[in-house]
């Protein structure tokens, strides 16, 4: 890759020269000049330089979405040819949100061990707030789960399969288990979220204002096992997606799903455009069509 480039998203990433500097392994009167010369290229300032360390100009915030698909085509293409050149991916990296990493990824990925045994599978179970960057940057080959409506679609595929909708996880013994979950039944409730997922919590906040209503959020947590323990032993709530009713019930817990969703979103199987064509990902995908088909 172009090492002006490199020194220009260095400066980025590092906020300051002496760290881009060292970063990238130059001299910072090196890192200066390749700088320069980027500029007198471009024909713009790209940063100014502040107290604090270095800003992008407006000119710099317009070069930087170019520059990541620069580096990003260059880390794809590397990628490619190192699997052409084996046969195939040697580790297919997954990340997973929780309908997809507890109920339909473990049958696919049995199968996927079996029938591509010189690849291993990294899964890392996590939100889309953490997994699609990690996708972007090259360290995921694939995310399952929602599909990011607003996101950078350069060099990416998407593969829509299932519309999830928000439920209300409570115990069966729960006070209002029986009666129908309205914002009234919501209202001053304590909650517990998985993985402080903001978006849920401002849909959360939009169903339960219509009424001017209220809730507390007790806590966060990166473990959907531990937040549905917390729920068996409370009358703490917790949303997750309905679709997830089998793994909920088999924890002694129920789901109930609103007259009025609190939130729906799609979701699928997200994958760099660069690893599409391997037999592996086309087959996980196959996979998990046919899994999340049998769950509409």
């Amino acid at each position: 890759m172009d090492r002006k480039i490199r020194a220009f998203l260095a400066i980025v990433e590092e906020g300051t020269l002496t760290a881009a500097a060292d970063r990238i392994g130059l001299a910072q009167p090196s890192l200066s000049k390749f700088l320069q010369r980027l500029e007198v290229e471009v024909g713009a300032k790209l940063f100014e330089r502040k107290m604090r360390g270095m800003e992008l100009t407006s000119f710099g915030r317009a070069f930087l979405e170019r520059a990541r698909m620069i580096e990003a085509e260059y880390k794809f293409a590397i990628e490619e040819i190192a699997a052409m050149k084996r046969g195939g991916l040697p580790v297919l990296r997954v990340g997973a949100g929780p309908l997809y990493h507890m109920l339909h990824l473990p049958n696919a990925l049995t199968r996927l061990v079996d029938e591509f045994p010189g690849t291993r599978i990294d899964v890392y179970a996590d939100n889309n707030l953490f997994t699609m960057p990690k996708l972007l940057r090259g360290e995921l080959d694939v995310v399952c789960g929602e599909i990011e409506t607003d996101q950078v679609t350069y060099g990416i595929d998407v593969v829509e399969m299932l519309m999830a909708d928000v439920g209300v996880i409570m115990r069966p013994d729960h006070p209002k288990a029986k009666r129908p979950v309205t914002p009234e039944m919501l209202a001053g409730h304590t909650f517990i979220v998985f993985q402080q997922d903001d978006r849920v919590l401002n849909q959360l906040s939009r169903y339960l204002s219509q009424q001017r209503l209220g809730f507390r959020v007790a806590l966060s947590t990166s473990s959907f096992a531990t937040g549905l323990k917390i729920v068996t032993a409370t009358d703490y709530l917790m949303l997750a997606p309905s679709q997830l009713r089998s793994v909920i019930e088999e924890a002694g817990l129920i789901v109930r799903s609103p007259k009025e969703p609190i939130r729906q979103f799609p979701t699928g199987v997200t994958t760099r455009s660069s690893v599409r064509q391997f037999p592996i990902v086309r087959r996980l995908i196959d996979l998990l069509q046919a899994s999340t088909a049998a769950q509409k």
